[in-house]
């Protein structure tokens, strides 16, 4: 038996056009839908319930043991939970997994492990509060309804959120500390780079850095960002003439550890119900092999 689909008449969101599908259903049965992983836009699995869906696409919705059988158990791991409560979660994101799936619909991203840990002890849905790049490492904050999820991002909008890092970068920075202040532009291809002096656009971008630790060839930076731009981190390092080690875009190309030497170490930030909070994350091993590693 096929599954049920339907083909959109017109540009609209997916959840009205999953309502359209199955009129019966709740709103928040068909956003459980989305976030189990089990609807489709043209073959690609969906994400998010206000995504745009063009006029023609089909939309389809699949069967529970299609997505949840071993196979889709077996690569979905466990998350690695840092501080946990019923209104938010911080886990620890291995470097090499997206925080979201993109419109390729990755079968395992954190958000899939932090929504597959809740559902079976909370029966809540979670929420993505920000995103790490994929390569990097550490800290990440998951909400478990929208409204917490809106107030810890009006707190990363008013830069009251502390987030540290360490990185492990290719020689050392010119001097122990400093602030690394530009604007930071997408290009069309999708890529980032550093606004010049005289052209203009771009957003401000703000790295304060200093140094932890010296090794023979690589240098432990702690590095506290105030603005959150996509590779901001790695193009400073990069300015800087110390680009962080296993940058293959903006550095030296791959490290011997084979990662991105680049953690979220800590975060603090003001509990929407309660105190302040700050979740640490040690730095991992591979990071201090590479500070330590003697020869090129």
């Amino acid at each position: 038996m096929a599954n049920p689909s339907i083909v959109a008449d017109e540009d609209a969101f997916l959840i009205d056009i999953l309502s359209l599908l199955h009129p019966e259903a709740k709103r928040n049965s068909l956003r459980r839908m989305i976030d189990h992983g089990r609807v489709t836009v043209d073959g690609d699995r969906a994400s998010r319930a206000k995504q745009e869906v063009p006029a023609g696409s089909t939309v389809e919705t699949l069967s529970r043991t299609e997505v949840e059988g071993p196979s889709r158990k077996e690569v979905v791991p466990e998350p690695d939970v840092l501080y946990d409560d019923k209104h938010l979660m911080v886990v620890n994101k291995p470097a090499g997994l997206l925080s979201v799936a993109t419109p390729r619909g990755e079968p395992d991203t954190m958000f899939d492990r932090a929504l597959r840990w809740v559902s079976k002890t909370q029966s809540k849905r979670v929420h993505l509060v920000h995103r790490l790049d994929r390569e990097t490492s550490g800290c990440l904050i998951i909400a478990k309804s929208p409204e917490v999820r809106d107030t810890l991002q009006s707190q990363f909008k008013a830069r009251s959120v502390e987030r540290i890092y360490h990185a492990v970068v290719f020689g050392s920075p010119p001097s122990p500390s400093g602030i690394s202040t530009s604007r930071i532009k997408e290009t069309r291809d999708k890529r980032v780079r550093l606004v010049q002096k005289g052209e203009r656009g771009g957003k401000e971008a703000i790295t304060n850095w200093k140094v932890e630790e010296k090794g023979p060839i690589h240098t432990l930076v702690r590095i506290k960002i105030d603005t959150g731009r996509r590779a901001q981190i790695r193009l400073h390092m990069s300015d800087l003439g110390c680009p962080v080690s296993g940058d293959t875009r903006y550095g030296r190309g791959k490290a011997s550890v084979n990662r991105l030497c680049l953690h979220a170490t800590s975060l603090g930030f003001d509990h929407p119900y309660g105190d302040r909070v700050k979740v640490v994350s040690d730095i991992p091993s591979k990071l201090m092999s590479e500070l330590r590693r003697k020869s090129l």
